[in-house]
């Protein structure tokens, strides 16, 4: 067998699963999303009225708006505590592989196992509350407070996320050239400048690379919405995505949640692109 032809039956695989899940899947959502389909009976065209709906929909704005909220206020916090984390965690030693390895634990438990175990820990009598006792602050609905739910879904991701972040800024803290930091120490700067003017700069792709990663994960959330709250209370919880879902099952709107659908994805791309512009502008 040639090589051609071994690279062909070798790549077979993924190019029918490509096709299957991901093009068929695009390109059907792309055509809902032009029509009034239901759910029930044939998708009737209807132009760019699904699009026209969206501007004067109260419900997607505010999904929209707590999208942002949330893909802000889970993404920042996230970087910034792995960054500080990985910085002590990339020096050599046994102690800091043993907590390389435990702070991933949180990482590789199932999405909705970890809903769950938070359920239980925001819960009357759960850790949640116990720890704010101490500090003498009544119990808390967490879930179930409009002005709460939000964030305590927000502490959730960060504390699921943060130890993928911080094993992959440690393996690019660990790859920068230690002539450097030896130029620097000879030349007497202190922690506080080698950090912000060798480190930083140095770790710029890793940095971006979290940050494009961590952006298009928290605005594709939905478990936790889904899961801790159900998208309440009085929708302070509804993610976009879950919006999306929601339209598209429930309400049997599957026209529509194309569209919503098309515009998240959209989105997404001019978000990655300026991401992946600031980094190439850095390079130049």
């Amino acid at each position: 067998m040639s090589q051609s032809k071994a690279g062909v039956l070798l790549t077979f695989p993924v190019a029918v699963f490509f096709v299957v899940f991901w093009l068929v899947p695009f390109v059907s959502a792309v055509y809902l999303s032009f029509t009034d389909y239901e759910m029930a009976g044939t998708p009737g065209w209807i132009g760019l009225d699904n699009y026209r709906r969206m501007l004067d929909d109260p419900g997607f704005w505010n999904s929209a708006g707590i999208t942002a909220i949330y893909t802000v206020c889970t993404v920042v916090p996230t970087i910034v505590l792995a960054l500080l984390v990985a910085v002590p965690l990339s020096k050599p030693g046994r102690l800091n592989r043993g907590l390389r390895a435990l702070i991933m634990v949180p990482a590789v438990m199932p999405l909705a196992a970890t809903s769950m175990v938070w359920v239980i820990i925001y819960s009357d009598q759960g850790l949640a509350n116990t720890l704010v006792g101490f500090l003498g602050v009544a119990p808390q609905s967490w879930l179930t407070s409009s002005d709460l739910a939000i964030w305590a879904l927000v502490v959730m991701v960060v504390w699921k996320s943060m130890g993928l972040f911080v094993i992959i800024l440690t393996a690019g803290l660990q790859a920068l050239p230690g002539e450097v930091y030896e130029a620097a120490a000879i030349d007497g700067a202190g922690a506080a400048r080698t950090f912000v003017r060798i480190t930083l700069p140095l770790l710029r792709r890793t940095l971006l690379f979290v940050l494009v990663i961590s952006v298009a994960g928290a605005m594709q959330a939905f478990v936790p919405a889904f899961l801790l709250t159900g998208g309440g209370p009085a929708d302070a919880t509804q993610v976009l995505p879950y919006y999306i879902w929601a339209n598209a099952f429930p309400y049997e709107h599957l026209g529509y949640a194309s569209a919503m659908g098309m515009v998240l994805l959209a989105v997404m791309v001019i978000v990655s692109a300026l991401q992946f512009g600031f980094l190439r502008g850095g390079d130049s």
